[in-house]
Protein backbone atom coordinates (compact mmCIF):
# COMPACT_ATOMS: atom_id res chain seq x y z
CA UNK A 1 0.00 0.00 0.00
CA UNK A 2 1.26 3.53 -1.03
CA UNK A 3 -0.01 6.00 0.69
CA UNK A 4 0.08 9.71 -1.24
CA UNK A 5 -2.00 13.48 -0.33
CA UNK A 6 -5.29 12.39 -1.42
CA UNK A 7 -5.14 8.67 -2.26
CA UNK A 8 -3.63 5.27 -1.78
CA UNK A 9 -2.33 2.93 -4.04
CA UNK A 10 -3.37 -0.70 -3.50
CA UNK A 11 -3.16 -3.79 -4.88
CA UNK A 12 -5.66 -5.12 -7.46
CA UNK A 13 -8.59 -6.74 -5.27
CA UNK A 14 -10.41 -9.36 -7.80
CA UNK A 15 -13.81 -6.83 -5.95
CA UNK A 16 -12.37 -4.23 -7.86
CA UNK A 17 -12.46 -6.18 -11.29
CA UNK A 18 -16.46 -5.24 -12.10
CA UNK A 19 -15.88 -1.67 -11.57
CA UNK A 20 -12.68 -1.07 -13.45
CA UNK A 21 -14.16 -3.52 -16.45
CA UNK A 22 -16.85 -0.77 -16.67
CA UNK A 23 -14.58 1.93 -16.48
CA UNK A 24 -12.59 0.70 -19.25
CA UNK A 25 -15.81 -0.08 -21.44
CA UNK A 26 -16.80 3.76 -21.18
CA UNK A 27 -16.36 5.42 -24.52
CA UNK A 28 -15.57 8.34 -22.93
CA UNK A 29 -12.41 7.04 -21.96
CA UNK A 30 -11.91 4.23 -24.02
CA UNK A 31 -10.75 6.40 -26.76
CA UNK A 32 -7.58 6.98 -24.58
CA UNK A 33 -6.43 3.25 -24.42
CA UNK A 34 -4.50 1.00 -27.26
CA UNK A 35 -7.70 -1.38 -26.00
CA UNK A 36 -10.14 -0.07 -28.65
CA UNK A 37 -13.20 -3.15 -27.86
CA UNK A 38 -15.36 -3.85 -25.12
CA UNK A 39 -14.02 -5.70 -22.80
CA UNK A 40 -16.25 -8.61 -21.70
CA UNK A 41 -15.93 -10.36 -18.46
CA UNK A 42 -13.66 -12.89 -19.59
CA UNK A 43 -11.17 -10.74 -21.01
CA UNK A 44 -11.04 -9.40 -17.82
CA UNK A 45 -10.02 -11.99 -15.79
CA UNK A 46 -8.06 -13.08 -18.16
CA UNK A 47 -6.14 -9.64 -17.57
CA UNK A 48 -6.29 -10.19 -13.63
CA UNK A 49 -4.59 -13.56 -14.20
CA UNK A 50 -2.08 -11.81 -16.13
CA UNK A 51 -1.24 -9.05 -13.94
CA UNK A 52 -0.85 -11.53 -11.07
CA UNK A 53 1.74 -13.48 -12.75
CA UNK A 54 3.90 -11.11 -14.94
CA UNK A 55 6.89 -10.02 -12.87
CA UNK A 56 7.24 -6.64 -16.20
CA UNK A 57 4.45 -5.09 -14.77
CA UNK A 58 2.94 -3.58 -11.58
CA UNK A 59 -0.47 -2.55 -10.91
CA UNK A 60 -2.62 -0.74 -8.35
CA UNK A 61 -6.27 0.51 -7.53
CA UNK A 62 -6.36 4.48 -6.81
CA UNK A 63 -8.24 4.26 -3.74
CA UNK A 64 -9.43 8.02 -2.29
CA UNK A 65 -7.99 8.02 1.33
CA UNK A 66 -10.89 9.77 2.96
CA UNK A 67 -13.79 7.61 2.03
CA UNK A 68 -11.60 4.33 0.57
CA UNK A 69 -13.79 4.17 -2.15
CA UNK A 70 -12.21 2.40 -5.73
CA UNK A 71 -11.35 6.03 -7.93
CA UNK A 72 -9.02 4.76 -10.45
CA UNK A 73 -6.52 2.57 -11.78
CA UNK A 74 -2.71 3.12 -12.52
CA UNK A 75 0.44 1.08 -13.19
CA UNK A 76 3.67 0.05 -14.89
CA UNK A 77 3.72 -2.00 -17.51
CA UNK A 78 6.65 -3.49 -19.89
CA UNK A 79 9.67 -2.74 -17.51
CA UNK A 80 12.95 -3.43 -18.75
CA UNK A 81 15.06 -4.67 -15.67
CA UNK A 82 18.26 -4.46 -18.19
CA UNK A 83 17.21 -1.00 -19.27
CA UNK A 84 15.64 0.15 -15.93
CA UNK A 85 12.61 1.92 -17.48
CA UNK A 86 8.90 1.10 -17.81
CA UNK A 87 5.86 2.89 -19.42
CA UNK A 88 3.31 3.93 -17.00
CA UNK A 89 -0.72 4.04 -17.36
CA UNK A 90 -3.36 5.59 -15.27
CA UNK A 91 -7.23 6.39 -15.64
CA UNK A 92 -9.80 8.07 -12.99
CA UNK A 93 -13.06 5.90 -13.72
CA UNK A 94 -15.09 7.94 -11.29
CA UNK A 95 -16.18 11.22 -12.79
CA UNK A 96 -16.54 12.78 -9.21
CA UNK A 97 -12.80 12.29 -8.60
CA UNK A 98 -11.46 13.81 -12.32
CA UNK A 99 -10.23 17.40 -11.82
CA UNK A 100 -9.55 17.43 -8.25
CA UNK A 101 -5.79 16.53 -8.48
CA UNK A 102 -6.60 12.97 -7.52
CA UNK A 103 -4.86 11.54 -10.91
CA UNK A 104 -1.71 13.69 -10.38
CA UNK A 105 -1.72 12.37 -6.58
CA UNK A 106 -1.16 9.11 -8.03
CA UNK A 107 0.82 9.46 -10.77
CA UNK A 108 3.36 10.88 -8.46
CA UNK A 109 2.99 8.51 -6.44
CA UNK A 110 3.59 5.91 -8.99
CA UNK A 111 6.51 7.48 -10.14
CA UNK A 112 8.29 7.56 -6.56
CA UNK A 113 7.94 4.00 -6.22
CA UNK A 114 8.95 3.30 -9.78
CA UNK A 115 12.18 5.11 -8.78
CA UNK A 116 12.62 4.73 -5.05
CA UNK A 117 11.46 0.72 -5.16
CA UNK A 118 12.05 -0.33 -7.97
CA UNK A 119 14.96 1.45 -9.24
CA UNK A 120 14.22 2.40 -12.60
CA UNK A 121 15.65 5.12 -14.47
CA UNK A 122 13.36 6.26 -16.70
CA UNK A 123 9.23 6.32 -16.84
CA UNK A 124 7.90 7.07 -19.70
CA UNK A 125 4.17 6.95 -21.69
CA UNK A 126 2.36 7.42 -24.65
CA UNK A 127 -0.42 9.77 -24.60
CA UNK A 128 -2.68 10.68 -27.64
CA UNK A 129 -3.50 14.45 -28.49
CA UNK A 130 -6.97 13.81 -28.16
CA UNK A 131 -6.38 13.59 -24.36
CA UNK A 132 -6.14 16.81 -22.01
CA UNK A 133 -4.07 14.97 -19.85
CA UNK A 134 -0.57 15.31 -21.45
CA UNK A 135 -1.05 19.17 -20.23
CA UNK A 136 -1.02 16.76 -16.39
CA UNK A 137 2.00 14.82 -17.09
CA UNK A 138 4.19 17.92 -18.29
CA UNK A 139 3.14 19.73 -15.42
CA UNK A 140 4.39 16.60 -13.40
CA UNK A 141 7.42 17.02 -14.94
CA UNK A 142 7.55 14.86 -17.85
CA UNK A 143 9.61 16.12 -20.99
CA UNK A 144 8.19 15.32 -24.54
CA UNK A 145 10.90 12.60 -26.10
CA UNK A 146 8.60 12.71 -29.60
CA UNK A 147 5.75 13.07 -31.95
CA UNK A 148 4.32 9.97 -33.43
CA UNK A 149 2.22 11.39 -36.13
CA UNK A 150 -0.92 10.41 -37.07
CA UNK A 151 -0.52 7.17 -35.18
CA UNK A 152 -3.69 6.93 -33.51
CA UNK A 153 -7.24 6.50 -35.26
CA UNK A 154 -10.47 7.31 -32.64
CA UNK A 155 -13.80 9.62 -33.30
CA UNK A 156 -13.40 9.14 -37.35
CA UNK A 157 -9.76 10.73 -37.00
CA UNK A 158 -5.91 10.26 -36.79
CA UNK A 159 -4.04 11.78 -33.46
CA UNK A 160 -0.69 11.85 -32.78
CA UNK A 161 0.66 10.21 -30.29
CA UNK A 162 3.05 11.84 -28.09
CA UNK A 163 6.18 10.12 -26.08
CA UNK A 164 7.02 11.47 -22.69
CA UNK A 165 9.52 10.51 -20.24
CA UNK A 166 10.90 11.63 -16.38
CA UNK A 167 14.73 10.41 -15.81
CA UNK A 168 15.72 9.57 -12.48
CA UNK A 169 17.78 12.59 -12.49
CA UNK A 170 15.07 14.57 -12.94
CA UNK A 171 12.79 13.08 -10.26
CA UNK A 172 14.99 14.01 -7.78
CA UNK A 173 15.39 17.50 -8.26
CA UNK A 174 11.78 17.83 -8.22
CA UNK A 175 12.14 15.69 -4.81
CA UNK A 176 14.81 18.04 -3.68
CA UNK A 177 12.48 21.43 -4.45
CA UNK A 178 9.81 20.16 -1.85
Amino acid sequence: MIEGKKIILKSVDSLHLEQLRQWRNKPELRKYFREYREINDKMQENWFSKINSDPNQVNFSIVDKDNLSLIGHCGLYYINWIARHAEFGIYIGSNDFRGGGYGSDALRQLCKYGFEDLNLNKIWCEVYSNNASIGVYRHIGFTEEGIMRQNYFSEGKYWDSHLLSMLRTEYDILKARK
